[in-house]
């Protein structure tokens, strides 16, 4: 089997990219040949016999760093082109919105698949802007024309159906997964010295690079008023401040130890498919605070690994955070019943779905 993934970036620093990421790794284990194509300004990288990754590169007279119109065009169209100079596949499996020529041009002899991490349409709700308004209508195309539309969560499904039309029937979901064997619980005592935190403090932690859409602010504010005593925030530089730390862009080992660290984590996003960094949490024993829009609340169970917050103020947040921190004894079991939701969420366990996805397609198509 010989496996086309059409990724975002080629390094896999983001939330779509780590799926691609893992998804490949899962069929590489399986002797699939896989391709991968992500913007990048390496042109390719053979990783063994069967893993490639191929760089699709911005046009010069289209800077990367001016975002315009037709860049994400730009993108989709290089990204074609280059998947057919290198054979042909039996399955092109396309991500996010990085697919309009693929799909607009695909060959009927070969399945094409889409995972969706969310939609344009949701995400650029009420924008009348032509620049969003052609991005939506390129997902569109795609969503349309895919064999089968992998969803993240039942939340993206109900919106391929509202906002594209896409027929239920054609929609698969598949939640994201987390890797099991890299974010592991470790001592809170020893995570807390390597970070240089009290022993006894309660922390809460913040994880994005998004400080608008992730909400931050309301993450500051909702331990100012509880009685948390530090809240560390990764991913982003800033002045520390009352009770907020600043850790900045970490290495992934010290994001582990972070989670360790961390009492509970603080997660008040207005739009995701199906956030990673929750999962990540789970995984290494963390309860987790969310909004209702990160869509975690079709896994996790109301007081066992944590909460959703439906009610989007300050107090509520703050409320949650008190009731997680004050019982000591519940939040250890809390702790185990995290990381129990994150084994059956495991990037084995996920991408075997899609696995079976694939041989079912391949049998009867």
């Amino acid at each position: 089997m010989k496996v086309c993934m059409i990724s975002g970036l080629a390094k896999f620093s983001g939330g779509l990219e780590n799926v691609v990421s893992e998804l490949s790794n899962f069929l590489i284990n399986r002797d699939v040949d896989v391709n991968i194509f992500g913007r990048s300004d390496r042109d390719f990288v053979e990783f063994g016999s069967n893993y490639k990754l191929i760089g699709v590169h911005p046009l010069p007279f289209l800077p990367s760093m001016i975002w315009n119109p037709f860049e994400k065009f730009e993108y989709n169209l290089k990204a074609w082109r280059k998947t057919k100079g290198f054979g042909s596949y039996d399955i092109i499996h396309g991500h996010g919105d990085n697919c309009f020529f693929s799909s607009l041009f695909r060959e009927r002899k070969t399945l094409f698949l889409m995972t969706f991490h969310g939609t344009m349409a949701k995400a650029l709700q009420g924008s009348t802007d032509l620049q969003n308004r052609l991005l939506v209508y390129a997902e569109k195309i795609a969503a349309v024309k895919c064999d089968i539309a992998f969803a993240c969560s039942d939340a993206v499904k109900n919106e391929l159906i509202q906002y594209y039309g896409v027929p239920s029937k054609k929609i698969k979901v598949i939640h994201n997964g987390v890797n099991v064997k890299k974010f592991v619980p470790i001592d809170k005592k020893e995570a807390r010295r390597k970070l240089s935190l009290p022993e006894h403090n309660t922390c809460a932690l913040w994880v994005g690079t998004s400080p608008h859409r992730k909400g931050l602010l309301t993450a500051v504010k909702a331990v100012e008023k509880s009685l948390c005593s530090k809240l560390l925030v990764v991913g982003l530089t800033g002045r520390n401040s009352g009770k907020t730390v600043f850790l900045g862009k970490i290495p992934e080992q010290d994001l582990i130890t972070a989670y360790s660290a961390a009492d509970v984590l603080i997660f008040p996003t207005i739009y995701e498919g199906f956030p990673m960094v929750p999962l990540e949490a789970l995984s290494c024993g963390l309860p987790v605070i969310v909004s209702e829009a990160s869509n975690m609340g079709e896994i996790i169970t109301e007081g066992d690994q944590g909460f959703v917050v439906k009610d989007e103020t300050i107090t509520a947040y703050q409320e949650k955070i008190d009731h997680i921190i004050n019982d000591s004894v519940a939040l250890k079991e809390m702790s185990i019943k995290c990381r129990n939701l994150a084994l059956d969420y495991s990037w084995q366990k996920q991408a075997e779905k899609y696995w079976l996805t694939y041989q079912w397609l391949l049998k009867n198509c």
